[in-house]
């Protein structure tokens, strides 16, 4: 790979094909970092090549650094400023950024150019699902798979906005696509937990546990693929590392106060699947609170430490630390999404929970909300959707369970060192109790009771989590103990949760 890259870079410049070659390998070894070398290259021996800038986008892309995608696809636009395919691809990219207000205006562009373009349809209805405009969303879904039957991701989405309530018509043609190789394996990865939603719905609890089943093992392929591998032992070696790094560690940068005019951080916390999206969206349903997501910057410092540790040790970890914790914090800030008007913006990072020791470092003013619920529900949960490539634990039970456990003690060891700084709030008392425990988590987030809070699928907002559908709903615990249909299938679930 290095040789085709030199070759492209030295001995053939301005060759596009060398270019190309050397961009193809990478991509079908799905070798992200190596492409993105490539294509920092390739795009500085030929800057104005179209494809030179696309690739270096894709390469950021698929390491989730979506704002150094949008940064490089500008230069895509720059030089084809009027291709309705350019367009709708920067509004992927934007939307995967999170960044919805910019996706509509590529889309708009490119629907004054190309308003039939079943890409460009189906691209709105990604947007208008996140926005909360369920109703266009579906009608552009549909529309796509009218004109295109094979479109696959269009029916991820539709089966997603309907929770698996979907005709036979519909089921069919998933199962068709879904047993077809030739689909992309990612599309195949969606399509067999759409359709494992769409048999658990018509209670055909077999077919649909086969189905999630088979999802599970082609993504844990495809990760292995891009060596992500998930590592017990990586994982277990962090609770021993983490109390020796911040314990007793305090520098005075790390303790002023957040400037008047930035909102205080809400940290909301804990596994995937365990209510942190209904309670961000309770407390963005406050006047003075603004809901961002799941922001990436705190995870990104804690992994940092995480390796010095590892690599050279807990005395190296504990003085860049002591070292950076101000300038970590001054990112952190800058990196916030714009919140005018706010006095409070919730990170909803569940992955956070590993970094409450840095939280309390850095913020030590900011509440801290730990969501949690039934261990097997959670798991199971898990294990029904596809996750992101930055949890390989998602694809198989044992790993799911390992992981709980694992969590589970380092939220504990915490929760003992800063037990008056974090409010649990437990997912069964608040769907049978919602009024008293949306008032205690108010008191919790230190923010005055407003009627609003008690009905949080009436505010209109962007979500972008697998919940996207369920906070338009009023809160209820519709989907509490749907485990227990699949407690024969969850039996090596179970036994790695252990007493979790």
């Amino acid at each position: 790979m290095v040789g085709m890259m030199a070759t492209a870079d030295q001995t053939a410049p301005h060759s596009d094909q060398a270019w190309q070659k050397s961009a193809g390998q990478a991509v079908r070894d799905r070798n992200w970092q190596q492409l993105l070398v490539i294509a920092q290259h390739w795009t500085q021996a030929q800057p104005c090549v179209i494809e030179a800038w696309q690739t270096l986008s894709r390469a950021h892309f698929e390491q989730s650094r979506f704002a150094e995608a949008i940064h490089a696809y500008q230069h895509v636009l720059t030089l084809a400023p009027d291709e309705p395919a350019h367009l709708v691809s920067a509004a992927r990219i934007a939307i995967a950024a999170q960044r919805y207000r910019q996706a509509r205006d590529f889309l708009d562009q490119a629907q004054a150019v190309q308003p039939d373009s079943p890409v460009l349809l189906y691209t709105f209805g990604r947007l208008y699902h996140l926005t909360g405009e369920l109703e266009l969303a579906e009608a552009c879904f549909r529309q796509v798979i009218a004109a295109h039957p094979g479109f696959a991701t269009a029916y991820v989405e539709l089966g997603a906005l309907c929770e698996g309530r979907l005709s036979d018509t519909e089921i069919d043609a998933i199962q068709q696509l879904f047993d077809n190789p030739a689909v992309h394996p990612e599309h195949r990865v969606m399509l067999g937990f759409t359709l494992g939603d769409a048999l658990d719905r018509r209670n055909q609890c077999e077919a649909a546990f086969a189905a999630w089943e088979q999802g599970n093992e082609i993504n844990r392929k495809i990760s292995a693929q891009e060596g992500m591998f998930y590592q017990p032992e990586l994982i277990e070696s962090e609770l021993a590392l983490l109390p020796d790094i911040f314990d007793n560690l305090m520098p005075a940068s790390a303790t002023r106060p957040c400037h008047q005019s930035q909102p205080c951080p809400v940290f909301v916390l804990g596994m995937p699947r365990s209510g942190t999206t209904l309670v961000e969206s309770i407390l963005a349903s406050h006047t003075d609170v603004h809901g961002a997501g799941e922001l990436p910057t705190l995870y990104d410092i804690h992994e940092t430490v995480m390796n010095v540790a590892r690599q050279q040790g807990i005395a190296a970890a504990r003085e860049l630390v002591r070292d950076q914790a101000g300038a970590w914090r001054t990112r952190y800030l800058a990196a916030l999404p714009s919140a005018s008007g706010k006095t409070h913006i919730v990170d909803k990072q569940p992955l956070n929970f590993r970094c409450i020791g840095l939280i309390r470092l850095l913020f030590p003013d900011s509440p801290i909300i730990y969501t949690r619920r039934n261990p097997l529900d959670v798991g199971f949960s898990i294990y029904r959707h596809k996750f992101a490539k930055d949890w390989p634990c998602a694809h198989q039970l044992t790993d799911i369970g390992h992981y709980y456990r694992h969590h589970t003690r380092i939220v504990e060891m915490w929760q003992a060192r800063h037990a008056t700084s974090m409010h649990v709030v437990d997912h069964a008392a608040l769907v049978s109790d919602p009024q008293q425990c949306i008032r205690d988590l108010l008191d919790a987030a230190r923010l005055d009771f407003q009627p609003a809070c008690l009905a949080p699928h009436k505010t209109r907002r962007a979500v972008a989590t697998f919940s996207a559908v369920q906070v338009q709903r009023p809160i209820s615990g519709s989907f509490a103990g749907r485990s227990q249909k699949y407690l024969r299938q969850l039996v090596p679930l179970h036994e790695a949760l252990g007493s979790s």
